[in-house]
């Protein structure tokens, strides 16, 4: 395997290693967290610096104390590598994070962005954050609002929990305080890992892109490239729906255009990927979304969650053989003025949730 080639793996094991890092931020497991650091990688975490395993033990004070944390979701995204000549790594990557907490009698939001400042090294045969800094860029902090879907009738296995009760761990073979597999074993000429390093890599891209063709098939409300996305008798798991896939996409949803949707536009943002091979032809895969949906009631939905799909290469073509759709946090706000009405003049290519979409003077309905 030539330099390059081992960089290019050496960077997908660390974004896997950054999104379990997530992984256990949001699902409060603290030995998920520490297993993402050598027990004398250090933090600055602004109100802490020092020893990053205490930072992590200081968090079960804290919600021992309180307030209440009832969701997290960090997005991971932007990640830039440099390889250093002692051996270590140093990667600059961009997060978001999603969190509601207890106050008074009611629930706070906060909306974080910035930046994580990590030097990896290498333990045991596993990159690890030897450091991190963390930096913060912007912030928002809100009351919430009502949720987007029906707490009286939305599943109670559909919605994220910060527990061991999350439905993370019915739907797959993840367990706490498990780090991902890598898909180099620690010596590559053993043949540890259930599939050459170079065709997980290959299944990993090609598994990432199905996941972004379904969702621009919702948003472009494209219903034959939603098929493609799954496997023939496929199923799925979508607020109260539970049945064939195919017949949410053409009946329940309006992926399928019809008349009286509710839905003026709509974007969904996918992130946090981490696939789990059973072998060369079954994956567990978990990814983070955030949805931004212009509703036709004067509301502007946001809708935070993950996707826990089963895939399958069948006909040496990986498509999702089942999903389910968790819901870990939601807000509706009144639609507001839009950035572009301050330039009423100016020639914007606006999205569309069908044919019209400046998407389609490119490529396909259906591809």
């Amino acid at each position: 395997m030539n330099e390059a080639l081992e960089q290019y793996v050496v960077k997908q094991e660390i974004l896997d290693l950054l999104r379990a890092r997530a992984r256990g931020a949001d699902r409060y497991d603290a030995a998920l967290m520490k297993a993402c650091h050598p027990e004398d990688g250090t933090d600055n975490h602004g109100t802490y610096q020092w020893l990053m395993h205490g930072f992590i033990d200081s968090l079960e004070v804290a919600r021992q104390k309180g307030p209440e944390c009832f969701s997290k979701l960090h997005i991971v995204g932007n990640a830039l590598f440099e390889f250093r000549a002692g051996g270590d790594v140093f990667v600059e990557s961009y997060h978001v994070a999603h969190e509601t907490y207890a106050q008074g009698d009611g629930r706070i939001f906060f909306h974080i962005g910035g930046r994580y400042l990590d030097t990896f090294r290498k333990h045991g045969g596993r990159w690890l954050i030897q450091h991190r800094d963390i930096v913060y860029d912007w912030s928002r902090v809100m009351p919430t609002t009502r949720p987007f879907w029906n707490p009286e009738t939305q599943p109670a296995a559909l919605i994220g929990k910060r527990t061991s009760e999350d439905p993370l761990y019915d739907a797959g073979s993840a367990t706490r305080g498990s780090l991902p597999p890598t898909a180099m074993p620690i010596s590559y000429q053993e043949k540890e890992a259930t599939m050459d390093p170079i065709q997980q890599l290959l299944a990993k891209q090609a598994i990432a892109e199905v996941l972004y063709r379904r969702a621009r098939a919702g948003d472009r409300s494209d219903a034959e490239l939603a098929h493609s996305c799954y496997h023939p008798g496929a199923t799925e798991r979508h607020g109260e729906f539970d049945g064939p896939a195919a017949e949410f996409i053409d009946v329940v949803s309006f992926t399928r255009p019809k008349p009286g949707s509710p839905i003026k536009g709509m974007m969904h943002m996918i992130t946090n990927v981490l696939c789990d091979f059973k072998d060369a032809d079954h994956a567990f895969v978990e990814s983070y979304h955030v949805a931004w949906c212009q509703m036709t009631d004067g509301t502007d939905a946001t809708i935070g969650g993950r996707y826990l799909d089963k895939f399958e290469k069948r006909e040496g073509r990986w498509a999702i053989a089942h999903r389910d759709v968790i819901f870990d946090w939601s807000r509706m706000d009144p639609e507001t003025t839009k950035f572009w009405e301050r330039h009423p003049a100016a020639p914007f290519l606006f999205g569309e949730r069908g044919a019209q979409d400046p998407l389609y003077s490119y490529t396909h309905r259906g591809a």
